[in-house]
């Protein structure tokens, strides 16, 4: 009797260290849901310039909305959601970055594209800084993007310009990598506008 009592305690002893284990298992194995997604630049097309400008990219602000993993998406003007379970795969800010440094590269035909802090033997002879002030949308809806940025010339000390440009697109499918797609399309649009008015200088 003592055996079989003895028994029965190791058994709901080990049963509760399973309920333990598997529990935890599922509390690490959580995230695997979790999607991950990124911008993407252009494809390659025929270079409007052929004079292997210099271009120094930076710096890049975001708001700090933004700077969450989360991808954020609209439900109204006023309310906003952040995707748990649909995330970007690393920086927002260095993926904007490179996005555009990679669609001026490919519009300019230049590989002399640095992004900001460069080396200090770098000498770009345009220099774009831009501030993202909106850079969301809704799923299945409108993508906006609304930008400040300044495009300064080699040795000028000051800035040629300062423009203030907004962009929209539908998104084209209710998911996140089509919601992706359409930030990306705003942000080829705001790097053709970069590149018309340096081609213009």
């Amino acid at each position: 009797m003592k055996a079989y009592s003895t028994f029965k305690t190791l058994m709901i002893v080990t049963s509760l260290l399973m309920v333990v284990v598997l529990t935890g298992c599922s509390s690490i194995t959580g995230g695997d849901t979790t999607r991950f997604y990124a911008l993407s630049a252009l494809a390659e097309a025929k270079p409007l310039s052929t004079q292997q400008l210099r271009l120094g990219i930076g710096p890049v602000k975001l708001p700090r909305l933004l700077k969450h993993p989360q991808i954020i998406t609209r439900k109204n003007q006023h309310e906003i959601k952040m995707a748990e379970e649909h995330q970007w795969g690393g920086s927002l800010k260095e993926d904007v970055t490179q996005v555009v440094a990679d669609n001026l590269a490919n519009l300019l035909g230049t590989k002399q594209v640095e992004h900001f802090p460069w080396k200090q033997h770098f000498k770009p002879d345009y220099q774009v800084r831009i501030k993202i002030q909106q850079l969301d949308g809704e799923l299945g809806g409108k993508a906006i993007l609304k930008a400040r940025w300044w495009l300064r010339v080699a040795n000028a000390g000051k800035d040629k310009l300062a423009e203030h440009s907004q962009y929209s697109v539908m998104v084209k499918g209710s998911g996140y990598a089509s919601y992706a797609a359409s930030l990306s399309e705003l942000l080829r649009q705001l790097s053709v506008e970069i590149v018309g008015r340096i081609l213009a200088d």
